[in-house]
């Protein structure tokens, strides 16, 4: 899929991938989230047809970052990126952005100020057995933690950071399908590069397609100029 969609992506996509190059170069870092903080997780699917999730909880890769990567605490559009093991041994990326609720605040990123407020968003749906499905996640920790790194840090190395995560049908309707733990910084694995379009669910199509492919071409983008 990721190959189909990079060669039908157009001269629009290839303008796409060049700013997002030239963006990430300049940063010496990805063009959006260049800022974020690594950390271990546990990844445990509840009973959900949505999707093939791994019986026992997993451990899991995550990365919290700030979008445009304002400094401190100001509030910015927040990421939260999960690598997850899948029940066929090939791992999925899942990214999703602050956003707002309901279908339009679904689909657009929204500056948050704290990362334990709000709900977080694929803004981009799947479709799945025929349906647009998007993934949301809600914290379900009740210690508050401005958006800065450094109460990040502070706010996981206190204690476990739980967040709930949905599938949200386009009607709005919306059911639990897995929890995220997060318990300890990381400090020492390796940058993993979070590509939710090379590494979807299995069976689930990012749509619409003509915006998933200049998604996919910002993505080239950005990995090869930081």
């Amino acid at each position: 899929m990721a190959e189909n969609a990079a060669t039908q992506a157009g001269p629009g996509g290839k303008l796409f991938r060049a700013g997002f190059h030239a963006l990430a170069a300049l940063r010496g870092a990805r063009a959006f989230h260049p800022d974020g903080l690594l950390l271990k997780g546990e990844f445990h699917g509840l009973r959900c047809d949505d999707l093939a999730l791994p019986d026992e909880p997993v451990a899991v890769t995550v990365r919290m970052s700030k979008g445009a990567g304002l400094p401190g605490r100001l509030p910015d559009a927040l990421g939260l990126a999960v690598r997850i093991p899948s029940a066929d041994g090939d791992p999925w990326d899942l990214t999703l952005t602050s956003s707002g609720a309901g279908l339009v605040g679904r689909v657009l990123p929204r500056p948050s100020r704290a990362w334990t407020t709000g709900r977080y968003s694929t803004l981009l749906p799947y479709r799945t057995k025929g349906e647009l499905v998007w993934l949301s996640a809600r914290a379900e920790t009740p210690r508050h933690a401005e958006a800065s790194l450094d109460a990040l840090r502070r706010l996981v190395t206190e204690g476990p950071v739980s967040y709930l995560v949905e599938t949200v049908r386009a009607n709005g309707h919306r059911k639990p399908c897995a929890t995220l733990s997060l318990h300890e910084v990381d400090e020492d694995s390796s940058r993993p590069a979070f590509d939710p379009m090379l590494h979807p669910p299995r069976g689930w199509e990012p749509r619409p397609g003509w915006l998933a492919r200049l998604r996919e071409r910002a993505y080239e983008g950005s990995r090869e100029g930081r």
